[in-house]
This record gives structure tokens, C-alpha cells and sequence, in this order.
């Protein structure tokens, strides 16, 4: 099963890059074909429809083949002002974007719909971002996504890695697990 890991995150430091890359290895180890994309390493501006009337920018032509190409994700998303960043935001509103004159992409939900969702969040706080993900997941599905039940908020995150980014919080390891194991077995189910 085709995997795509990614963080709402370009932060160098950021706790949820380190989860996601945790989330990306423990996904690895239970036989996942993993993906693990850094959305800072493509090009994609604030969504302006005066920009997209001047043609769609190549990464994101790029980004919805990647997620087109994986019926599972598992999404690490910070908790900025008690909901998910403009970066989680901004690259949804241009993967559903239809492009008028690529007939691959005329459909704006073909990089999203069907497609299995975990959700992650990590934070210094207690919550651990648990209300960023109560408003990602009715956008989630709004693109036509099938939002695993399973979701894991990790609290205290300051606390939770090593200076290498290890997960050190032994007790995160069980729920991250449980995502990854329920994400992969609806993908293979929904996709059989």
C-alpha cells in the first residue's frame, strides 16, 4: 500500500515534521510503500485566482499527481490559533483546483476523492493540537476523503523527541501505531 506522510509544517524544528518522519518509518516497518514528502520543497504561492487565471504553477501540477498516486495519507498537522496553518490549508485549496486546459486535471476532486486519511497532530501543549484536527477533518471531508475513525493528538511534545528528532515518549508509540494500522487496512480494503 502507497503511503504519503507529510506535516503542515516548513518549520526547521518543527515538532509535527519530527512526528511525521516517526509516523513515515513505523509506517515503513509495518510494510507500507512510503512517501514522505517535505511541502516546503515545492513552490506552491497563496491561492489567488488572479495567479491560477494565469496558468496553475508546475509544483502544483506535481503535488496532485503525488497525491493522486497514494490512496492513503497520514497528515501531521501543527495547531495554529486552535485550528490547522494556512500551509494545510493553501495546499488543499490548489489540489482542488480543477485546470481547464490539462485534460488529466479537468476534475478538481481527482487528487483527493477516495482517498483514506489519518490524522496526527503534535504540540507543547496538553490537547496536542486535538482541535486543530477537529477542523481539518470536516475540510478532509469536503474534498470527498475517508477520514480514519483513529486519530492520535501527541501533548507535551517538547518533551516527546530527542535532540535527533527520535520519538523518546515510548506511550506515543502504541497510538501512532493504531492510525497507521487502521489507515492501512481501510486503504486495502477501499482499494481492493
Amino acid at each position: 500500500m502507497k503511503v504519503l506522510v507529510f506535516a503542515g509544517s516548513t518549520r526547521l524544528q518543527s515538532y509535527n515534521r519530527k512526528l511525521a518522519r516517526v509516523t513515515a518509518e513505523m509506517a515503513r516497518a509495518s510494510g507500507a510503500e512510503v512517501t514522505h514528502l517535505e511541502l516546503g520543497d515545492y513552490d506552491v504561492p497563496l491561492y489567488n485566482g488572479d495567479l491560477e487565471e494565469r496558468g496553475t504553477p508546475p509544483d502544483v501540477i506535481r503535488l496532485k499527481q503525488i497525491f493522486f498516486e497514494h490512496p492513503a495519507w497520514i497528515i501531521c498537522t501543527p495547531e495554529y490559533n486552535a485550528s490547522y496553518p494556512a500551509l494545510v490549508k493553501n495546499t488543499f485549496d490548489w489540489l482542488s483546483r480543477s485546470v481547464p486546459n490539462n485534460p488529466d486535471w479537468t476534475d478538481g476532486y481527482k487528487p483527493t476523492q477516495g482517498k483514506v486519511v489519518g490524522v496526527l497532530s503534535a504540540s507543547p501543549g496538553a490537547l496536542g493540537g486535538l482541535r486543530s484536527q477537529s477542523h481539518l477533518v470536516p475540510l478532509l471531508l469536503n474534498l470527498r476523503c475517508w477520514v480514519a475513525p483513529q486519530s492520535y493528538a501527541l501533548g507535551r511534545a517538547a518533551e516527546a523527541f530527542d535532540a535527533e528528532g527520535r520519538l523518546v515518549n515510548e506511550a506515543a508509540r502504541k497510538p501512532i501505531q493504531a492510525v497507521i494500522d487502521q489507515v492501512l487496512f481501510a486503504a486495502q480494503r477501499l482499494n481492493a
